[in-house]
């Protein structure tokens, strides 16, 4: 088996594989047996013939010309839960199957009273498939505003269930008891982003264009 058929540099403009450069070029002066070393030539020679999940040419910023636009917000804006009851949903929706889903901004809002931010008498959670996403799983703060959503790109895929939850916890973060938001306020929560076909979201096969 021919070792250096394998540790082919990554990482070009168009997503493919360079030929050019070795991942590993010390590999066969290493320690190993040639049986080891015919093992990670296997694994190298699939990894670089393995074709990135989404495809180089599609931009998370400018989404296609035959993209599905969309922009969800809840009406009427739900109010907030009773303290200490648990989690109601503010927003939620579920990918449509063979697409995918980019969400380019995110809002989410206190509507009437004082502000909740920092204080811990509200907990907003972003959810896939019932579980947190990474860093926004537990919001104590507002993440900017209906009229000036936060730019970020977050990536769901079909039958992916993304919901954005609210619960006032019953004790406030120093043992104090929670004495919730004002009666009559309010929530909100605004994505806006692009749907995509699945099939041309992703990297064809080599040699398919």
């Amino acid at each position: 088996m021919g070792l250096g058929r394998a540790f082919a540099g990554l990482g070009r403009s168009d997503g493919r594989r360079s030929s050019q450069a070795k991942l590993l070029p010390n590999l066969g002066s290493q320690p190993f047996t040639q049986s080891q070393k015919g093992v990670l030539d296997a694994k190298a020679y699939q990894v670089q013939n393995t074709s990135p999940f989404i495809h180089p040419g599609l931009s998370f910023f400018n989404p296609p010309s035959d993209a599905e636009p969309f922009k969800f917000t809840p009406a009427p804006f739900p109010v907030y839960p009773t303290v200490g009851v648990g989690p109601i949903n503010v927003l939620q929706f579920s990918v449509p199957r063979s697409k995918i889903c980019v969400i380019q901004t995110l809002a989410i809002v206190n509507i009437g009273g004082n502000p909740p931010d920092g204080t811990g008498r509200v907990i907003w959670r972003v959810l896939r498939n019932g579980g947190g996403l990474r860093g926004l799983a537990n919001l104590t703060a507002q993440i900017g505003t209906l009229a000036n959503p936060e730019a970020m790109t977050i990536v769901f895929y079909e039958n992916d269930t993304v919901t954005v939850t609210v619960e006032q916890p019953a004790y406030l973060v120093n043992g104090n008891v929670n004495p919730g938001q004002p009666a009559g306020s309010t929530t909100a929560a605004s994505w806006k982003g692009f749907f995509y076909p699945l099939s041309q979201a992703v990297n064809p096969q080599q040699g398919s264009y």
